[in-house]
């Protein structure tokens, strides 16, 4: 009798010590950030975070400076997934925003490069696409820090939560 006692505790013990393991997954680069995926950003009430760190890898067709660097990117076909229906009305390309602050350590590219990014995966519900935003990494470009200026008006916006730029 003691001794099912015992084997039925040890058994209790190691059910209650599995329940507790957490499955480990490694992220899919080293370049994800801990903390909150969307700091920084502005109106980030607009974004949905599918995933708080992907990869992925296309071709560069467009930069623009819209406030953030705006960068529309051909994705590779394994990475199509990361596209939404609304992504067709810009082109079938998957956004990429790098956000003003993270400009003195995220590479700018250029069209028609082909680069990896890595970011937080977002569904912007106020354009309708999927997005990397902010990106935390870009494998290719040019360093091309926020101006004074800009970065005096990003702050500004985050502080009082004005209009998109």
């Amino acid at each position: 009798m003691r001794r099912a006692a015992v084997v039925l505790g040890v058994f209790l013990v190691c059910c209650a010590a599995a329940c507790s393991l957490r499955r480990q997954v490694a992220p899919p680069s080293p370049y994800c950030r801990a903390g909150n995926p969307l700091a920084g950003v502005y109106h980030s009430q607009r974004l949905v975070v599918k995933s708080r760190c992907r990869a992925a890898i296309g071709t560069v067709r467009k930069v623009k400076y819209d406030g953030d660097v705006h960068i529309d990117l051909r994705v590779d076909p394994p990475y199509e997934k990361l596209l939404s229906d609304g992504n067709d009305r810009i082109g079938g390309n998957l956004v990429v925003e790098i956000i003003p602050q993270d400009r003195s350590r995220v590479a700018v590219p250029r069209v028609g490069s082909r680069i990896e990014v890595v970011g937080p995966w977002t569904d912007d519900t106020e354009h309708g696409w999927n997005e990397i935003h902010p990106a935390w990494w870009i494998s290719a470009g040019s360093m091309e820090p926020a101006t004074p200026t800009e970065l005096r008006a990003v702050r500004l916006l985050l502080q009082t939560g004005g209009a998109e730029g």
